[in-house]
């Protein structure tokens, strides 16, 4: 894989592992093995759960590291459709009205959000719902997405991450106290 959790990311380093042991299963089996397609299935679950968990985290960026690379087939109807909407979305958010001069209330630019961050979220939300057509439609696979591109820490939709591979961002301490 080309794409790899950081160290300190715990959740994707423990599924790069199941990937790794699953993978080494599929090696050891006969392709005409009874068990080799639920062995090959649940390798490209797992694949696609990381390619999932890296979008998530921040780690992998749908827009500009996914769909910078892939597109939907010509022949896909639905893939051409939501990447029509992925288009229109992305054009609003390029020509969004700015925010009117903010007051003391915390209206316009005081720090509410705007339209183009709205614009902005739905835009990325859009681009996510593409990527998991195209994984499952096998245009590209998801160990082809793992193989090909570069895992680099973004902040898609100007999401504040509050994963940031050190910590969950919440305990309940304060509970247990």
């Amino acid at each position: 894989m080309s794409v790899t959790a950081p160290t300190i990311d715990i959740a994707g380093t423990a599924l790069q592992a199941q990937i790794t042991t699953q993978q080494a299963l599929v090696n050891a089996l006969s392709p005409s093995a009874a068990v080799y397609p639920q062995y090959v299935a649940q390798l490209n679950l797992l694949q696609v759960e990381l390619v999932c968990h890296f979008m998530l985290t921040g780690w992998l960026n749908a827009g500009s590291n996914i769909l910078a690379t892939y597109s939907a087939p010509s022949w896909d109807k639905l893939g051409q459709a939501q990447t029509t909407r992925v288009v229109f979305l992305q054009n609003l958010f390029n020509n969004a009205p700015s925010p009117p001069p903010g007051n003391s209330e915390g209206y316009g630019g005081a720090g509410w959000v705007t339209v183009a961050q709205n614009y902005e979220q739905q835009l990325y939300a859009e681009q996510v719902k593409l990527v998991m057509h195209l994984m499952d439609i096998s245009q590209p696979t998801a160990a082809t997405m793992l193989a090909n591109l570069t895992g680099v820490q973004t902040n898609p939709a100007s999401i504040a991450y509050q994963y940031v591979f050190n910590s969950v961002g919440f305990t309940d301490e304060w509970i247990d106290d």
